[in-house]
C-alpha cells in the first residue's frame, strides 16, 4: 500500500507542474507572437540602438526580469519533483519524464542553441553582426519550439488525472 502523504505529494507536484507549465506556455506563445518579434523589429528595421537605448536600460534599471524568470525556476523544481514522485508511485513515468522536465528541455535547448547569450549580446551593444544576424534567425523559431513544448507538455499533464481514472475504472 502506498503511502497517503506520497499520494498527496504526488497530485500536490503535478498540480504545481502542470500550474507552471501553463504559465510558462503562455510566456512562450506571447514571446513567439508578439515580445520576440518586436525585438525582431527593432533590428530589421535599422533600429538596434533605439532597443539597446530603452530595452537594455529598463532591463538594467527594474527587477522585472528577475522576476519573470521566477517561473522558469519553479519549473525547473516542481518539474523534477514530480517525477521523481512519479517513479516512487509508479504511475505515468513517460509522460512525468516527457511533461514534468519541459523546462529542462527547453533549457538544454536555450543553451544547446546559444540564444541567451546572443540575445544578450544584442541587447548590450556588444554583438557583432554575425551575432545579431544569429539572433535574428533564431530568436522567433526557437522560442515558438518552446511554446510547442510547454503546450504538449501542458496538454500531457492535464492526460494524468483522466489517465489515472480510465485505470482505475
Amino acid at each position: 500500500m502506498k503511502s497517503p502523504v506520497v499520494e498527496w505529494l504526488y497530485w500536490f507536484f503535478w498540480f504545481l507542474t502542470a500550474l507552471v507549465t501553463g504559465v510558462l506556455s503562455g510566456y512562450m506563445v506571447s514571446h513567439s507572437i508578439m515580445f520576440g518579434q518586436f525585438f525582431n523589429w527593432y533590428i530589421e528595421s535599422d533600429n538596434l540602438d533605439l532597443l539597446r537605448q530603452t530595452y537594455t536600460t529598463f532591463r538594467a534599471g527594474s527587477n522585472a526580469y528577475k522576476i519573470y524568470d521566477i517561473p522558469l525556476l519553479l519549473g525547473l523544481i516542481f518539474g523534477t519533483v514530480f517525477v521523481v514522485l512519479a517513479f516512487v508511485v509508479k504511475r505515468q513515468r513517460i509522460i512525468s519524464v516527457m511533461a514534468g522536465l519541459a523546462t529542462w528541455w527547453v533549457s538544454a535547448i536555450f543553451i544547446g542553441f546559444d540564444v541567451g547569450d546572443a540575445e544578450d549580446a544584442v541587447l548590450t551593444s556588444t554583438a557583432d553582426d554575425a551575432t545579431v544576424q544569429y539572433f535574428l534567425s533564431v530568436n522567433i523559431p526557437v522560442h515558438a519550439s518552446f511554446a510547442a513544448i510547454y503546450l504538449c507538455s501542458m496538454a500531457l499533464l492535464l492526460a494524468v488525472p483522466l489517465l489515472e481514472l480510465r485505470r482505475r475504472g
